[in-house]
């Protein structure tokens, strides 16, 4: 099955947090790419793996027995995208191995990324080669180096030809995720060109689908509402470019998909205490961005009742009974709850989820409505 959505997520806990507090019938409807975090020092002292005897291993099998809870026999998507392409574990193992094999081991049917950027590395592509993948089913991530080597069509395709040999993909089992990463400062137009020339150039391979991913939440809010205790409409560049091509051509298999609600380009790790508090609630084809002040000034961490009382009050607001998340910010404009950075991440990721499927659904629907009237 074609899934309706495929988000870009990092396996953190407050991401957990919000995919687990969605309805099953949601779950099933997407197919998410989970990112596993480098282990820095950082994630080291937090986390206490210091201690162990293996750190790497056992940090990456508390992530693989997130995503087993998460997922569980749903299929999922796992990529080491952050990481070193020859990262291994204390014992030389691949960590890409380690972790798609373990998650094999747990009953996922796991999905492994391979990135058109890091296949000329050699023991990246050797990791690839000798993963426990009996359902023979790869997603192919094209960044920002294959839309370059796209401008000479015979190399991009050499590229994709080799991956295809070497890995023995059968094409018509696999997907092809276009990713567009930040897209902030990226026009919608150009977003549509590149994903029009990638279409055109995986055409002859007959892949199951193709999805892209974009997004458009900065990394900092200030560049999004440069005023303290404000709010701001910010466009999602990555949606209305998906439906334009959609609308242009009506019977692709072109899946949505983009990274939620943190920039791809957040810094890994960082402990930020003046973070602003902020509420990035995800609207039709844009982002209602409701920003606060340092939560070490003035009401500190109980500006959030405010901040939740403009979403709860303003016409973007969807109800408590629309979402988990929406339920969440109506307790805390209620001052019922207060929450802390991890807490607002996952209610501002489950709302999203859902209003993308939501949105999703309708366009797909209007779309199939014309579709039969232009045929009468």
């Amino acid at each position: 099955m074609i899934p309706k959505y495929v988000p870009i997520v990092t396996a953190k806990q407050a991401e957990f947090d919000a995919y687990n507090h969605l309805e099953d019938i949601s779950k099933k409807k997407m197919l998410p790419l989970f990112e596993l975090p480098k282990f820095t020092q950082t994630t080291n002292e937090r986390v206490a793996y210091k201690d162990k005897a293996n750190p790497i291993e056992c940090y990456l099998c508390d992530l693989t027995n997130n995503i087993s809870s998460a997922r569980g026999s749903l299929p999922t998507m796992v990529d080491i995208f952050t990481w070193s392409p020859n990262s291994t574990l204390e014992n030389g193992e691949h960590i890409l191995n380690f972790s798609v094999n373990r998650l094999v081991q747990l009953g996922v049917p796991v999905i492994p990324v391979i990135g058109y950027d890091r296949w000329e590395d050699a023991e990246y592509s050797n990791a690839l080669l000798h993963i426990d993948n009996t359902h023979g089913k790869f997603a192919l991530r094209l960044e920002s180096y294959a839309f370059e080597d796209m401008i000479d069509e015979d190399h991009f395709l050499e590229c994709i030809d080799d991956i295809i040999d070497s890995i023995g993909m059968d094409p018509s089992l696999c997907n092809v995720i276009l990713d567009f990463s930040d897209v902030t400062k990226t026009s919608v137009v150009d977003i549509q060109e590149k994903i029009t020339r990638a279409v055109f150039l995986l055409s002859k391979y007959n892949f199951k689908f193709i999805s892209i991913a974009g997004c458009s939440i900065t990394a900092v809010v200030n560049d999004m509402v440069p005023t303290v205790d404000s709010t701001g409409i910010v466009l999602r560049r990555e949606m209305v470019a998906w439906q334009a091509f959609r609308n242009s051509i009506k019977s692709t298999n072109l899946v949505f998909g983009d990274y939620g609600i943190a920039s791809p380009n957040a810094a890994e790790g960082v402990i930020a205490p003046d973070a602003n508090g902020k509420i990035r609630y995800t609207i039709k084809n844009n982002y209602f961005v409701v920003r606060g002040h340092s939560r070490r000034q003035g009401n500190k961490g109980a500006q959030m009742y405010e901040l939740s009382k403009l979403v709860t009050d303003s016409k973007h607001y969807m109800g408590m009974s629309y979402s988990w998340g929406d339920e969440r910010i109506m307790n805390c404009s209620n001052k019922e709850f207060k929450g802390n950075l991890m807490n607002w991440i996952s209610i501002d990721l489950n709302h999203h989820i859902q209003a993308v499927l939501s949105e999703i659904f309708e366009f797909e629907r209007v779309i199939h409505r014309e579709s039969i009237e232009s045929s009468l």
